[in-house]
């Protein structure tokens, strides 16, 4: 790894070592920690499984037990016994014992663990400390490469995943191929450019090498910056795509730009899309970065050469062929010009048993190479295929250069694959897709390569793989569901409406971009799965719902909610058809009926929904989502029922504190939530009696950024900022460590922004902190909603932004937070000097404040007390009320 990139992991790792707690946390992790690194089974002894401290024991032990382990988060463990005392405990306790670990999660004083490990040697006996550094070390050094390893970890470091992520990154930049030649001239050229601009483009026409040429800058100067990043250009459609998460991993995102601007970054934008500028793109970068774009298009870049003389010999005798008779090259060179794909090509045909003669036919019928001439890669493709016919099938059939790799290792099996890298046909790209290179493809559109029959196979074949990552990793169907969307939407044009098909172009659209027309009559799919004879497909049922649900979120994005929600409505006759299904198990019943009842909460018809939610808890399969939905029901009028929403909630905190087994972390998570959001005795009641349990589950969601986990933690903070102002210094410590850029989703940074915005209000001579870190949190946010934007402008009015908030609060056009706007409007312009406008906005929010928003009335007094004040004061001192400059 490269060494700054190692030494700035290490550094961001330790203070999230440091934040882990209480106790019995650390003592788990450290447990699962030791475990893989020194890969044997551990036993943790020091907590119950209610995640209670148990005395007299060891932490954690091997099976025989000649390795123990003892964990502190005491602060200035180094600085007391304590060190002493846990050794004194492990000898005692286990005195056959070989190896004894004790970890801390704090950083010791340097030389104190060296120092500790001389003094306690032991003849047969090895002791080691492991300090917060020590242990961001060993993870960086040794588990980086294990996914297993990080997945397991990231549940309580979330900010692991992301380093994961980034060092997946430094390595994602291609390494050239065995047929690259190196060019000083070219290297020489890029690197002047770079110093003269930190964006610079490289360009020439398909298969000159513009890719090689980045990744062999990449790899010879890799050194000089601490993090490399390859991105291919389709997934940059615009520049604002670099700061909303354009790459991902593991179903995590992160920013492009905020790598640019806080480290030495390199990054290269493959083909490039021309209205990407490198004016532009310049102001991105930090000190010492740089970015790289290839393209087609000649304007305002760094023209790649074609190869030289010599170089075109080299590349044309590459992986040991028998080199090329002197009058046959020079015909070669006349016909390719030094262009490195067709030499490529040529190569890779001679090393599938094309002799020399043959080749200098083929060139004297093609005669002189021209830009835009393909006949000399429809003649190299012809003699390659009897060997590639199968794996180029694919993209023929696909009618586009890339495949998703998984998918094409499932078509054609990995020896195709490698068929196609050894023959020198992919481009260099990211790991998720294997690409030809265009011009290569545009040889293949001229002929047949694809039968009808083998098209049937792989349609066949697409199917059946969308259908085994269903219930996978979603970020695997989704990669699958994003490169293919244009053939899965070509078949489904065609008619073909397999269910795979239909369920993984749902997961390829973002809601405001669902291609409505093409999506299928829920109804009707419905009305298909009851009717089959035999029993229903899981793919079926799958599809129906996400197909209800797709709408929905696109009418809401589209329409609003008041209309999708009279769509929704509509569509309850879907789940009356999926009741009648004949041959679902219990759990699929009792899914399709809890659904429904989501879907009449969601309309606002509580009775009916709770109705349907009871039914669920009534089945063989009682599902706890359901008991969650009931106690959110029940906890509120007009569906008031607090006997039966404590008896609920009595029953989900017993299961909480038996260790959740069959209960999801979103429930629990939404257990909390919807006790604030019931601001009653009774569930504060609950919540306080139960504060340890409930929030060691906030702490670990938000330890493994988990978007709900802050979501959650915004309600309690909300409800404190309106009832218990004080105690919100105590929840300042939770999100401490935590970037709203680490954080997946909206929703999840939406709520870290919110959360920063109210400790602000508490937190003296830090506030201006959290505000900042409260923007972050808001600029973060891809589509923010009304509420979140409202949020955004009350930041920026705490800041002294009145000009930056006023904008935001009079884009946003949503009834119900009207009052709440004005509100913000009037404050907004009475910090401008507009004081006719700031009063007019008070009085609006005034004459709203009624009904549910009569308790912000005194709010909104008060503010539009200020207002008069202001008004008054200036009419003494003789001002117009004009604007004032901030």
């Amino acid at each position: 790894m490269n060494r700054l990139l190692r030494a700035a992991h290490i550094e961001r790792l330790v203070p999230n070592i440091e934040a882990i707690g209480p106790g019995p946390l650390f003592e788990t992790f450290g447990t699962r920690f030791l475990a893989r690194l020194l890969d044997i089974p551990l036993v943790q002894r020091g907590v119950s499984v209610r995640g209670n401290p148990i005395g007299r024991t060891v932490d954690a032990t091997a099976l025989n037990d000649s390795t123990v382990a003892e964990f502190s988060t005491e602060k200035g463990y180094f600085a007391g016994d304590k060190p002493r005392n846990d050794l004194a405990h492990i000898t005692y306790r286990h005195p056959s014992a070989k190896q004894i670990y004790l970890v801390s999660s704090q950083v010791a004083p340097a030389g104190s663990i060296d120092a500790f490990v001389e003094a306690n040697r032991s003849q047969g006996r090895s002791v080691h400390v492991l300090d917060a550094r020590r242990i961001a070390e060993e993870i960086v050094d040794r588990l980086m490469v294990s996914d297993d390893a990080i997945d397991d970890l990231s549940e309580f470091i979330p900010a692991l995943a992301t380093v994961r992520d980034e060092h997946a990154l430094d390595l994602r930049a291609p390494r050239p191929g065995s047929r690259h030649i190196q060019r000083l001239d070219v290297d020489a050229a890029i690197a002047e450019a770079l110093r003269r601009s930190p964006c610079i483009a490289i360009s020439g026409m398909g298969g000159v090498g513009k890719s090689e040429a980045a990744a062999a800058y990449v790899e010879t100067h890799r050194s000089e910056y601490v993090q490399t990043i390859w991105l291919d250009g389709v997934q940059i459609e615009r520049i604002e795509d670099l700061s909303a998460a354009a790459i991902r991993r593991a179903g995590d995102a992160l920013n492009v730009v905020g790598l640019l601007n806080s480290r030495r970054c390199l990054l290269v934008i493959d083909d490039a899309r021309v209205n990407l500028e490198p004016a532009q793109l310049s102001k991105m970068c930090g000190q010492g970065s740089h970015i790289i774009l290839t393209r087609r298009v000649a304007s305002n870049s760094y023209s790649l050469p074609l190869l030289t003389e010599n170089e075109s010999k080299s590349l044309l005798e590459a992986d040991g062929v028998d080199p090329c008779p002197r009058p046959i090259f020079e015909k070669v060179l006349a016909t390719a010009g030094g262009h490195p794909l067709s030499l490529a090509l040529i190569n890779a045909a001679v090393a599938n048993g094309t002799i020399w003669d043959d080749i200098a036919i083929d060139c004297e019928e093609i005669g002189k190479f021209t830009d835009g001439d393909i006949r000399i890669y429809e003649r190299i493709l012809g003699r390659l295929r009897p060997n590639l016919e199968g794996e180029l099938a694919v993209f023929a059939w696909a009618d586009q250069p890339i495949c998703d790799t998984g998918f094409l290792r499932y078509a054609i099996k990995p020896v195709g694959v490698r068929n196609l890298q050894a023959n020198a046909l992919t481009a260099v790209d990211r790991a998720s897709v294997v690409r030809l290179h265009e011009i290569v493809f545009a040889a293949l559109r001229s002929g047949i390569w694809c039968s009808e029959a083998r098209a049937a196979e792989l349609e066949d074949d697409l199917e059946l793989y969308i259908a085994s990552l269903s219930r996978g990793d979603a970020h695997d169907l989704q990669t699958v569901a994003a490169t293919h969307r244009r053939t899965l939407e070509a078949r489904i044009t065609a008619g073909d409406r397999r269910p795979a098909y239909l369920y993984a172009l749902i997961f390829a659209w973002d809601a405001a971009d669902a291609n409505v027309p093409s999506l299928p009559d829920p109804t009707d799919l419905a009305r298909a799965i009851r009717d089959a004879s035999g029993p229903a497909r899981d793919m079926q049922l799958l599809l129906v719902i996400e197909t209800v649900e797709a709408l929905f979120r696109y009418e809401r994005e589209i329409k609003g909610s008041t209309e999708a929600k009279l769509k929704y409505r509509d569509r309850l006759s879907v789940f009356d058809i999926l009741e009648d299904t004949p041959g679902l198990n219990s759990r699929q019943r009792a899914e399709i009926i809890h659904h429904r009842g989501k879907l009449h909460r969601a309309i606002g018809d509580g009775a009916q929904a709770a109705k349907l939610f009871e039914r669920v808890l009534e089945s063989e399969v009682p599902l706890s989502e359901a008991k969650l939905q009931l106690v959110r029901l029940y906890s509120k009028e007009p569906n008031l029922n607090v006997k039966r929403a404590q008896q609920l909630t009595d029953e989900l905190v017993a299961s909480i504190a038996a260790g959740g087994e069959g209960l999801s972390s979103s429930v629990t998570l939404g257990l909390i939530e919807a006790l604030h959001w019931a601001r009653e005795d009774w569930s504060d009641n609950v919540f306080e009696a139960n504060y340890d349990l409930f929030m060691a589950h906030v702490s670990r969601g938000l330890l493994a950024g988990i978007p709900q986990a802050y979501e959650t933690l915004a309600s309690i903070v909300r409800n404190w900022a309106w009832t218990n102002p004080s105690r919100l210094k105590m929840l300042s410590g939770l999100i401490d460590t935590a970037s709203a850029h680490d954080i997946r989703e909206d929703r999840g940074r939406g709520a870290y922004a919110e959360i920063q915005q109210k400790l602000a209000k508490t937190t003296g001579e830090a506030a201006d902190k959290h505000l900042n870190l409260a923007l972050q949190g808001f600029e973060a946010l891809k589509r923010p909603s009304a509420y979140q934007r409202r949020n955004h402008a009350e930041t920026l009015l705490e800041l002294g932004r009145f000009l930056e908030a006023d904008t935001i609060l009079r884009k946003i056009v949503d009834p119900e937070s009207r009052p709440f706007v004005a509100f913000s409007l009037s404050k907004a312009n009475l910090g401008l000097g507009n004081l006719k406008e700031a009063l007019a906005f008070a009085d609006e929010a005034v004459a709203a404040a009624e009904g549910r928003n009569a308790r912000f009335k005194p709010s909104f007094l008060e503010q539009r007390a200020a207002v008069r004040s202001e008004v008054d004061r200036s009419a003494l001192d003789g001002h117009n009320g004009g604007i004032k400059s901030q």
